[in-house]
């Protein structure tokens, strides 16, 4: 069997630890799996534990572009499950495996995430609530969790007066043309031509 001739701390990752075995590098592992797996110079190793271990190793690694993944925002675990994927790890346990660590430490939280991309929207792209929830749904997050956070989406009324007076400045009556392009704009954010309207009719008339 194989046996382990070295084991030296990583350089560039201090919390890494190379391990060869008869002389030759065969792959790394953190420092807390070597002392969890009681790895030290000299112990032999089966074809089974190899194995076992570039799977951590693999494991691990695939662990640390995730938490690199997250570093940028937020994310769902439909999000993270699309990105095991592509990193060509398509193994169900495997994944959920990962994503349930990313859930014990808190990294990954559906509800959170929502209310996250709820505030984001409100504050920076204002749009109707139906927009919202359908981009919701679309990122992975459940219908429970969407309804449960529905008080905490604008109300429409409040957005559309928003959105008026972000791209027409001050109240005014509006030109047809002026007032379809506004309508539609509004319209492709998802709003009733109902709501519109109403909210377009009082701001005219202030």
């Amino acid at each position: 069997m194989p046996i382990i001739t070295r084991l030296v701390q990583g350089k560039k990752n201090p919390n890494r630890v190379n391990l060869y075995l008869d002389d030759e590098f065969a792959f790394a592992l953190s420092i807390d799996e070597v002392a969890k797996h009681g790895l030290k110079k000299g112990l032999d190793l089966s074809d089974d534990q190899i194995a076992r271990l570039k799977d951590t190793d693999e494991t691990d690694y695939v662990y640390a572009k995730l938490l690199n993944f997250l570093s940028y925002r937020p994310r769902t675990v439909k999000e993270v499950r699309d990105r095991l994927n592509k990193y060509e790890v398509r193994d169900e346990t495997k994944q959920n495996t990962l994503i349930d660590k990313l859930i014990s430490k808190g990294y990954l939280d559906d509800l959170a995430f929502a209310r996250w991309f709820i505030e984001s929207r409100n504050t920076h792209r204002p749009r109707s609530g139906r927009f919202l929830s359908a981009e919701l749904k679309s990122k992975g997050i459940s219908e429970e969790i969407i309804k449960s956070l529905a008080r905490e989406v604008v109300d429409e009324s409040v957005t559309i007066r928003h959105l008026l007076d972000k791209k027409l400045r001050t109240p005014h009556k509006l030109e047809i043309n002026e007032k379809q392009k506004i309508i539609g704009y509004l319209a492709r954010q998802g709003f009733a031509w109902d709501k519109i309207r109403e909210v377009v009719k009082t701001w005219e008339s202030e």
